[in-house]
């Protein structure tokens, strides 16, 4: 297969339930030590979810607007981007290296285009939004497009591809893609209405699986058309729109994205060395999920680790498809494979899957993410070690 350019990824920041940074984010997927707790800026008395996933206040720091903020969410886009561009900047130049630099803002959040207008307005000189209120927080040296992503569940992974297509038709030299949510009465009474929400969190490919927990993160990659010594290289993309029922994924749907991403990538099947699922815990999602899988891989399946991180942290929402692809990005810079957590009760019709319970015979170079919406959204995205 021919793919088209490979783009660099050359930073990398993020605020989870797990904390700040990226290693506080790996000992989250190592050992599920988050901040999940009551939701207490909203009434949710008639849910039967009350608990979600918050950045921890030593994370935000003392100066962070709380949850049910409006200024909460840029204030996690700024931490997060900064953070990420300062990472990315020690390694290829210098702050003081002035390149087209563009942001691709993906969130499910009813806020998200004030928060998007507001870097608009910071980047064309003004010092704040007054139409909506909203304080920019934005860094220095910001002259490219700002564009905002709101495809549900989808919207981050979504948003790296928009970033890599920015670089490959010479739009911008670096962007910097940013999946971020906070917990909103809007997303969680509407994701209640829809049964989606589960008491017990996110469960995936387990007997018990019923539904999501969502959590709040800001993550952000720098992406770069080339760099002398990436993190990783995101290879490919692909999409598909496409699910009979509005709520949940169809299995086609899903393999069409797969199949586009490992097209656009130039890579096969059989190269895959690691997946990290949309797998939500959803009774409907994890089988369609799996079964695409099944449908495009074949018997190479059974060898690759196919692990969810939102067993550990919970679904971040219009975040998870960034968040999740950092995860990635760091299981091929490490070299190691973490599992699925909570498995004791695995469902037995995938008892012949390695679901990151089994360490792999080497580890892994090439690497996949799926991340899939409400109304039929399915992205997969395909990254490869740096070097």
């Amino acid at each position: 297969m021919s793919g088209r350019a490979a783009v660099a990824v050359t930073g990398l920041g993020v605020l989870s339930p797990g904390g700040a940074g990226v290693d506080a984010l790996w000992r989250a997927c190592e050992n599920g030590d988050v901040d999940f707790r009551t939701v207490e800026h909203f009434d949710v008395s008639r849910t039967g979810a009350r608990i979600a996933g918050f950045v921890p206040d030593e994370a935000t720091g003392p100066d962070a607007p709380p949850p049910g903020d409006p200024a909460r969410l840029p204030y996690l886009v700024h931490r997060a981007t900064s953070e990420a561009l300062a990472d990315a900047e020690s390694r290829t130049g210098g702050p003081g290296r002035q390149v087209r630099t563009a942001l691709v803002l993906g969130s499910t959040d009813s806020g998200g285009c004030p928060s998007a207008a507001a870097w608009r307005a910071w980047r064309d000189g003004h010092s704040s939004d007054a139409a909506s209120g909203w304080t920019p927080y934005a860094p220095p040296a910001w002259d490219g497009p700002v564009i905002q992503v709101g495809n549900a569940s989808a919207a981050g992974a979504t948003a790296l591809g928009v970033g890599a297509d920015l670089l490959r038709g010479g739009i911008a030299d670096r962007v910097l893609v940013c999946g971020v949510d906070t917990v909103t009465e809007t997303a969680f009474q509407g994701l209640a209405s829809l049964r989606t929400l589960s008491p017990g969190g996110c469960r995936p490919f387990t007997t018990r699986r019923s539904g999501i927990r969502i959590s709040e993160c800001a993550a952000t990659v720098v992406l770069e058309r080339t760099a002398d010594a990436p993190l990783a290289l995101l290879r490919g993309w692909g999409s598909s729109n496409e699910a009979s029922q509005a709520a949940r994924p169809d299995f086609e749907g899903v393999a069409k994205a797969v199949r586009r991403a490992l097209a656009d990538a130039g890579a096969e099947p059989t190269e895959l060395g690691y997946v990290n699922a949309h797998a939500a815990g959803t009774r409907h999602g994890d089988v369609a999920e799996l079964r695409a899988l099944e449908e495009v891989v074949g018997d190479h399946l059974p060898r690759i680790p196919v692990v969810s991180s939102k067993a550990a942290f919970g679904h971040c929402q219009g975040a998870a498809g960034t968040v999740e692809a950092i995860v990635t990005v760091l299981t091929l810079m490490r070299g190691e494979v973490l599992p699925t957590l909570g498995l004791a009760d695995r469902d037995p019709r995938w008892d012949h899957l390695n679901l990151g319970d089994n360490r792999p015979d080497r580890p892994p170079r090439t690497a996949l993410t799926i991340s899939c919406g409400l109304g039929g959204s399915n992205v997969a995205v395909v990254f490869s070690r740096g070097d």
